[in-house]
């Protein structure tokens, strides 16, 4: 197939996928640079603008994918921009969310969604432990599947522990996106860790995963509570000797091709 798959990262979580004909929106947020609440009551939320218009983003965009419905996946300002009528693809606890906001075409993932050639499972885990992460409440993950395609999981904020290893084993995917930031909240982190995966957690998934899996790394440098950075990830990547084919970091803006 002469068609290319592409992730682009538009920022922090926000993906643009070109994918077996379609082009998916997962996680948009377009809002501008500090206009969203903080999440430690520090800085404002995103800490950083876009490096394209919100025009470009929504631009061929086929169908929009989301996680969950946190205010750095999903936020206000979407409704202003996205067609009331694309198709939303989401998990169950969020429907109320989107429909309330005037979307009028939002469809429930329960396991599987087939469109054309592409197939989309939807998976789950937990976005962080303890008391914490039963206050983040749900989230799901994505994995995205097309003949003549390689197969690509969008983790979502899950952090990685045995049911993500479990997923891995049932889908084979070529590409895993992992939400890396290490976000923190200070009161529970003590007890409870981070909240999604931070660098230590990425190089355990490199140790652990097969050889032939390749991780792309996201959801860094925009929100103030993700303490891991694409610096402090390069470092520790270096420092542990991982193999750097393996773990692609792209910057804002940037196209990655699969």
């Amino acid at each position: 197939m002469d068609e290319k798959a592409i992730i682009r990262l538009v920022r922090s979580a926000t993906l643009k996928i070109n994918y077996a004909g379609y082009t998916i929106l997962v996680d948009p947020v377009f809002a501008d640079k500090g206009t969203l609440q903080s999440a430690l009551g520090v800085n404002k939320n995103p800490r950083v603008h876009l490096t394209m218009s919100v025009s470009e983003i929504i631009e061929g965009v086929d169908m929009a994918l989301l996680t969950h419905n946190h205010i750095d996946h999903y936020e206000p300002s979407v409704r202003q921009h996205l067609p009331k009528d694309i198709p939303f693809y989401i998990q169950p606890q969020d429907k109320d969310t989107i429909v309330q906001d005037g979307f009028t075409n939002v469809e429930v993932i329960e396991k599987s969604k087939t469109i054309g050639n592409l197939t989309i499972y939807r998976t789950t885990g937990r976005h962080g432990f303890g008391q914490t992460g039963r206050m983040m409440g749900p989230v799901s993950g994505y994995v995205l599947m097309a003949e003549g395609f390689p197969t690509i999981y969008i983790m979502g904020d899950c952090k990685w522990e045995p049911c993500i290893l479990e997923t891995v084993e049932k889908y084979h995917p070529d590409y895993i996106v992992v939400n890396s930031g290490g976000a923190v909240f200070p009161e529970f982190s003590k007890t409870d860790g981070c909240i999604i995966p931070d660098e230590q957690e990425v190089m355990t998934m490199l140790d652990t995963l097969p050889a032939h899996i390749k991780l792309i790394a996201v959801h860094m440098d925009a929100i103030d509570h993700c303490q891991t950075t694409r610096e402090i990830l390069r470092n520790e990547a270096h420092h542990h000797g991982a193999d750097m084919s393996r773990l692609i970091i792209p910057e804002d803006g940037e196209s990655i091709i699969l």
